[in-house]
Order: structure tokens, then sequence, then C-alpha cells
């Protein structure tokens, strides 16, 4: 048990390291996503409106099979 504590407290420095570079890509990722909205809409004329209705969730219902 104690070198299990030992070996976890030894890999919180690389832990916190692979959470920071993940948090920076998921920012980056947000940013090009915006833009590639932007960019998409200048090309095609639509509004954000039109697309946000397109990518509607659409729920279908499930009906339970009975024997």
């Amino acid at each position: 048990m104690k070198s299990l504590l030992i070996n976890i407290k030894n890999l919180i420095p690389y832990l916190i390291l692979i959470a920071i570079y993940f948090f920076f890509v998921n920012i980056e990722a947000k940013k090009n996503q915006t833009k590639t909205l932007n960019i998409y809409l200048e090309q095609t004329n639509q509004s954000k409106s039109d697309i946000e209705e397109k990518n509607r969730i659409i729920s279908i219902p499930v009906i339970p099979y009975n024997q």
C-alpha cells in the first residue's frame, strides 16, 4: 500500500502536465471550431439559426417488445 502511494506521488507532476496540455488543446479546438463555422457561414450565406435548426436533436420513441 505504501509503495502504491509513493508511485502515485511520483507521477503527480506528469499528470498535472498532461491535464494542462489537454486544457490548452481544448481551448484551441474551440477557437478553431468557431473560426471554421464563421468561414462556412460566409461561403454559404447561411445564418447560424439555419445551421442550428439542421443540427437539432431528434428524439425517437422506443416501444418495448412484449412477448
